[in-house]
Formats: structure tokens, sequence, C-alpha cells
């Protein structure tokens, strides 16, 4: 019998000894979506110090952190530069959630039902439990509610008459109690403004009753005066 005769085993290092492939040269560039990620992460804080931001802050957010995921891999492959403004651009959106998390949790404001409760109760905060000669800022027209302050402290509106409205078992709509309200605040004007004419940097402001306000017996219009300024300082002098 032949015996089969194998071929001596290779000596010297094998490719599992070879080091790992050295990591691609730096392109001495930085990475496009690292730096979109992270600007797109500053967005909610323009929202949240000036008041308005050039996208809506949840969609820049989701943004942000595809583009950041995007970002590392690219600079992984390619060398480019960027690698901590993406990592940034996630740790600002992380922020942004806890943020959001710990409000959401700190919360104690009414739920909208409680407030549309309070409001077609007449309750204490509904601008139809106001009265003439008061102040308030801050009208939610979904639900009616004001903030009553001072009229010696900065406010929306000064009310100057309370004048009750047709009344009807039926609600007469939206644009008929526009229509009616106008004409009933204006004609209103000339028993507040008796023996002077409304200053000129002043306008007419109504609220009237909602669908649902009406059904619950609100049947007034709250006539106000608002500085066309939109802040009145002081009380009305008439």
């Amino acid at each position: 019998m032949s015996e089969s005769i194998l071929p001596p085993k290779p000596t010297g290092p094998s490719y599992q000894d070879a080091p790992p492939p050295p990591p691609p040269p730096a392109s001495g560039k930085t990475n496009g979506y690292a730096i979109t990620s992270l600007v797109l992460a500053i967005v909610p804080l323009l929202k949240v110090v000036f008041g308005f931001a050039p996208a809506i802050p949840g969609i820049s957010l989701l943004l942000s952190v595809i583009f950041a995921v995007v970002a590392l891999r690219q600079i992984r492959r390619t060398g480019d530069g960027g690698r901590g403004l993406a990592i940034a651009g996630l740790g600002l959106c992380g922020a942004w959630l806890l943020a959001l998390i710990i409000t959401a949790g700190n919360s104690s404001s009414p739920s909208s039902e409680d407030a549309v409760i309070d409001e077609v109760s007449g309750g204490g905060n509904s601008v139809f439990s106001a009265e003439v000669g008061e102040c308030f800022t801050g009208y939610d027209k979904l639900t009616s509610d004001v903030a009553k302050v001072s009229c010696d402290v900065p406010h929306a509106d000064e009310i100057y008459a309370v004048v009750p409205l047709p009344d009807s078992e039926i609600y007469p709509g939206d644009a008929a109690l526009s229509t009616t309200s106008r004409q009933y605040c204006t004609t209103a004007q000339s028993g507040f403004f008796v023996d002077t004419t409304m200053p000129a940097d002043l306008v007419m402001g109504t609220y009237y009753p909602q669908a649902q306000s009406w059904l619950n017996q609100n049947h007034s219009v709250i006539c106000t005066l608002e500085s066309k300024s939109g802040v009145l300082k002081a009380p009305v002098v008439h």
C-alpha cells in the first residue's frame, strides 16, 4: 500500500495573524449630516427662547437622530470629520426628550374636559363670570378661560359692558352672534364714554358664547377695550 505524502505545513504568519486594516485616512472635511444633525437638535431652543422655530420641534429632533446615525456610519467609512457634532446632536435630542418627560410628569394643569366643565358652568376662570370694570389676560377660545388681574398691572382687556343677547333655545350660530355682539358693544360704548370719546389707541373686543356654553345658559356678550399695542397698562380713563 502506498502512503500519501502531504505537503509540508506552511510556516510563518498566516492571514489570521494579520493586523486589522488601518482606518481610512482623514478627508479633511466635516460630514454634512453631522452638521445638520446638530443644527436640527438646536431648533427647539429657538422655540423656547424666541417663541418661533423654522421647523416643528418634534420633527426636527427625529430628523436630527436619523442624520446623526447616518453621519456616524459615513464617518467610520470615509474618515470625514464631524463625529463630535453627530454625538452632540444625539445628546441634545436625549436632553430634550428627558426635559419633555419631566415636564409632562410635573404638569398639574386641568384636563380639557375639566376646563370645558368650568367654562360652561360659569366657573371662576370663565370670561362669562367676569364683571364690568374687571381686567383679564390670556383668553382661551376653546374653554373661554381667562386670567383675571388688577387693572393697575399690564393686561389685555378691560370690561366696559356685559350685554344680554336675544334669548333662544337654539344656538344662533357664530356668524350671527359675532354681528349682533359687535352691534351691542358699539352701542354700549356711549354709556361708558359719557363725557369723552374712545381714545384712538383703543379698539373694541367682543367675547360671545360658543355653542356648548350657549346651551348652558351663557347668553351675554362681554364687551372689552383693548390696546392696539396689545397691552393696557392702566385702567381706561372715561
